[in-house]
């Protein structure tokens, strides 16, 4: 029985549609999957049923020496040797990002494995404030020089982690977009127009992902009601659940009660099919990235965030041509590609709005080219299996 450990500290996992994909190679190959995380807040069916789901261990930035916690501590090595010593025996451990690699470098001290570093958000200490994201970043460069393979988005992203990190000369690199894989689904099969009480003359703004301040949502909707043309309509979608009290969700209610062309959804999609098909209905995409020093990756992580963007991605894989923020990787595949337009301010998006529909077909036929030429995942995830069935496989 082939068996992999995979290690997360975050609750959206399966969000990342690479790591869905790479959970789907794993199982096509009947390989055991043991999933240490928190509670996740959606794990599709066909993969839940088929992992091991355990606590994270170790879960602590530094060590308090006293009875409860050593008592807890010793627990945990036992548990970790038992389980992945003599119970199942794996070989490798696949770790997200710096608090994931900091906890499979304390399990590897118990059990010896060949450690890949799947990072998706990078961590710059001199942006850190708070004094426990500065201990995560030294932990990280310090068992960064026990990982075997990096997965990473691109080349840029690599070369602002190999600043960061101390990885060993032995240290391989992947590049792998964070991308949907191919799937087939009905283009505009969801009637976006009823369901959210649109009219249907209205050009769909659609932005779908995380509300943080980085994301530029608040300014985006802030065009509204007279800086944006009136045939255009903005829609947000969130995948989580927002609660009542929140403050976006209920400014967002009263400009829609004041009958500003504005339009939430808060419906996570469970099958992708179903939210490509709501994301077609959609004429504009946004993957906007406004850099700050307030929330925890929201610096150069996201002045930088290239093919580390699932929704960008997913955009192009539709052919929904995007306005996106002037990062390198974007500059570049827009000279390329021409997939929309690129801002440098919020205020620019109503003029790039209206550029994107003056060559709206040719730019939607561009995306889905990008999409086949650079981001579509398939090829470099089966690299990865074979990585993982054999290191030697990548040279």
């Amino acid at each position: 029985m082939k068996t992999i450990v995979f290690v997360t500290p975050k609750i959206d996992t399966f969000s990342n549609p690479t790591l869905i994909f790479l959970f789907e190679k794993l199982l096509e190959k009947d390989y055991t999957i043991l999933f240490f995380g928190f509670e996740q807040i959606f794990i599709p069916s066909e993969i839940r049923k088929r992992i091991k789901l355990y606590q994270l261990p170790f879960n602590f930035y530094e060590f308090n020496y006293n009875y409860k916690d050593l008592k807890k501590l010793l627990s945990q090595y036992f548990f970790i040797y038992k389980t992945l010593k003599i119970e199942n025996k794996p070989d490798k451990i696949i770790c997200v990002d710096p608090m994931g690699l900091v906890i499979a470098g304390r399990i590897n001290k118990i059990v010896k494995l060949n450690i890949i570093y799947a990072s998706f958000e990078i961590f710059f200490e001199d942006e850190f404030y708070v004094q426990r994201k500065k201990i995560i970043k030294k932990l990280e460069m310090k068992y960064s020089g026990d990982v075997a393979l990096v997965v990473i988005q691109d080349s840029t992203r690599e070369r602002l982690l190999r600043i960061v990190n101390n990885f060993g000369k032995s240290t391989k690199f992947l590049h792998i977009p964070v991308s949907p894989k191919p799937i087939d689904y009905t283009p505009e099969e969801y009637d976006i127009y009823s369901d959210l009480n649109i009219p249907k003359d209205k050009k769909i703004i659609i932005y779908s992902g995380t509300l943080m301040a980085w994301s530029g949502v608040n300014e985006l909707i802030n065009l509204l009601p007279d800086k944006l043309r009136s045939d255009f309509w903005i829609v947000i979608h969130s995948h989580h659940k927002l609660d009542d009290n929140d403050e976006l969700k209920i400014k967002m209610k009263g400009m829609s009660d004041k009958n500003y062309n504005i339009s939430f959804h808060n419906k996570p999609f469970y099958d992708n099919k179903d939210y490509f098909s709501f994301l077609s209905a959609c004429h504009i995409g946004i993957a906007t990235y406004f850099p700050n020093n307030v929330d925890i990756f929201a610096g150069k992580n996201i002045q930088e965030i290239g093919l580390s963007s699932g929704k960008f991605s997913t955009y192009m894989m539709i052919g929904l041509p995007t306005i996106t923020t002037p990062n390198t990787i974007y500059k570049e595949l827009n000279i390329k590609y021409n997939f929309g337009e690129t801002i440098e301010r919020p205020e620019d998006i109503p003029s790039a709005s209206e550029k994107i529909l003056s060559d709206y077909k040719t730019k939607s036929e561009n995306c889905k080219e990008l999409y086949a030429k650079e981001l579509n995942p398939v090829s470099k995830i089966n690299q990865l299996m074979n990585y993982i069935e054999d290191p030697k496989s990548l040279s």
